[in-house]
C-alpha cells in the first residue's frame, strides 16, 4: 500500500507541491524502496521528444496556395462588408440622435 501511495504522490513531490510531512515520508520511502526510487529518477529526468521521419516524405500543407489566397480574399472581403455595415448603422443612429436633440 505504501508504494502505491508514494507513486501517486511522486508528481506532486517532484513539483514541490507537497506538505513538509508528506515530503519527509516520501523521502524516507524512496531511500528504502528501490522500485520507487527508480520511478522517481525516471520521472525527475527531463523528457525530450524527437520526431524523425524514416523513409517518408514530411507531410505537405493540406491547403494549396491558390485556395488560401481565395479564402483570404473572401474572408477579408466579408470583414470589410461587416465593418462598413456597422459603421453605417452607428453613423445613422448618431445622426438620428443629433437630429432629435
Amino acid at each position: 500500500m505504501t508504494c502505491f501511495l508514494v507513486r501517486d504522490l511522486l508528481p506532486l513531490y517532484i513539483e514541490g507541491d507537497c506538505k513538509k510531512e508528506t515530503e519527509n515520508f516520501i523521502e524516507k520511502h524512496i531511500n528504502t524502496c528501490r522500485s520507487c526510487r527508480e520511478m522517481f529518477e525516471q520521472m525527475s529526468e527531463p523528457f525530450e521528444f524527437k520526431f524523425e521521419f524514416k523513409d517518408e516524405q514530411p507531410p505537405q500543407d493540406a491547403v494549396l496556395p491558390e485556395e488560401e489566397i481565395r479564402f483570404k480574399q473572401r474572408y477579408y472581403g466579408l470583414l470589410i462588408i461587416k465593418a462598413a455595415f456597422w459603421f453605417g448603422a452607428v453613423f445613422a443612429v448618431m445622426l438620428i440622435i443629433k437630429l432629435l436633440i
